[in-house]
């Protein structure tokens, strides 16, 4: 009888009490940190759409007025990001020297992003840009969250660099280690994982913001229904590559990637179709629900923002399919 999960074929088998646990830890950092990461972004995305919007209302000075009120709210975006970052290298764990090497690195970017958060707000409090260290808007502490928020980072940062300085040539992650990245190509991987995953964040608030703000009101359904479907697929391949494929050894990964680059594509396409047959249906659906849900890339009758977090999984999808087959075809060899 074939069994239906092959524990051999997977990086997380075998493992001791102590590497269960290491994994469990990065794992649930790596989860919370996205989840975070989802929220500062679509706060930095809330930031840009006003300034674009006092921009188009022949406002600039407003805009620039706006933007360096806010700045602490797009360096925490990028704060965040570093964290999710350090976490992800030790949860990847693919060598001891570059665990050393990527975590030193990101935990530098946000010792030093959570510097100049810090040492911005004071001067803006100097300057008078801000009345108090506690304005009560757009939060009931900001800015003086933002400044928290920067410390624990700088705090955090350090104690990374501490740890790594501290193990020496011992092991520092006692973890599985996954897929090592190729080095051939990785700056160009790099930046289409980069908008991947950024598409994800997006996806990620889109799908958890829907429930509390897209009208359901009759004649609306199908837009607000479509647009929770293309979110929800837009970050669903991300923790699906992380936590289901990157658990794969090398072995299986060469037999599993085609059939689940077909499932994912066949889903993109349906939640593609189902899209842009309900935008037919309500040319005014981004206007009239969708705009608290996708903030950039406004306009009456179509959303920019949303055709991208569409195309992105087809893209993902397309390319995983090619993968698959080309690893198929290597197998077979």
């Amino acid at each position: 009888m074939k069994k239906i999960v092959d524990r051999d074929g997977c990086v997380l088998s075998g493992l001791d009490g102590k590497q269960k646990r290491h994994n469990l830890t990065a794992s649930l950092a790596v989860a919370l940190f996205f989840v975070i990461s989802a929220f500062t972004f679509m706060n930095f995305l809330f930031v840009l759409s006003d300034c674009a919007g006092s921009i188009v209302c022949a406002s600039p000075d407003v805009a620039l007025r706006d933007a360096l009120r806010s700045a602490p709210i797009i360096l925490s975006f990028f704060l965040t990001l570093s964290g999710l970052m350090t976490a992800h290298t030790f949860y990847r764990n693919e060598s001891p020297d570059i665990l050393r090497k990527k975590a030193k690195k990101h935990a530098t970017i946000g010792i030093v992003t959570g510097t100049v958060l810090i040492v911005y707000v004071t001067v803006m409090l100097i300057a008078g840009r801000y009345l108090s260290i506690v304005e009560g808007a757009p939060s009931p502490l900001y800015p003086l969250d933002s400044v928290l928020y920067a410390l624990a980072f700088v705090a955090a940062g350090i104690g990374i660099r501490a740890y790594l300085g501290k193990a020496g040539d011992e092991p520092l992650f006692c973890g599985p280690s996954r897929p090592t990245v190729w080095k051939k190509g990785r700056g160009v991987r790099s930046f289409f994982r980069m908008i991947w995953l950024l598409t994800g964040l997006y996806g990620f608030c889109g799908f958890f913001y829907s429930f509390f703000i897209v009208d359901f009101r009759v004649g609306y359904v199908p837009y607000s229904v479509a647009s929770i479907f293309v979110s929800f697929i837009a970050f669903i391949s991300l923790p699906v590559w992380e936590f289901c494929y990157n658990n794969l050894t090398a072995e299986k990964r060469m037999k599993k990637t085609l059939p689940p680059a077909i499932l994912y594509l066949a889903v993109s396409l349906a939640a593609t179709v189902f899209y842009f047959l309900a935008l037919k249906k309500n040319l005014d659906g981004p206007s009239n629900v969708g705009f608290g849900l996708l903030p950039i890339a406004f306009s009456a009758s179509v959303n920019l923002a949303t055709l991208f977090v569409v195309a992105v999984p087809l893209v993902v999808s397309v390319a995983a399919l090619v993968k698959g087959i080309f690893r198929r075809i290597k197998a077979k060899e």
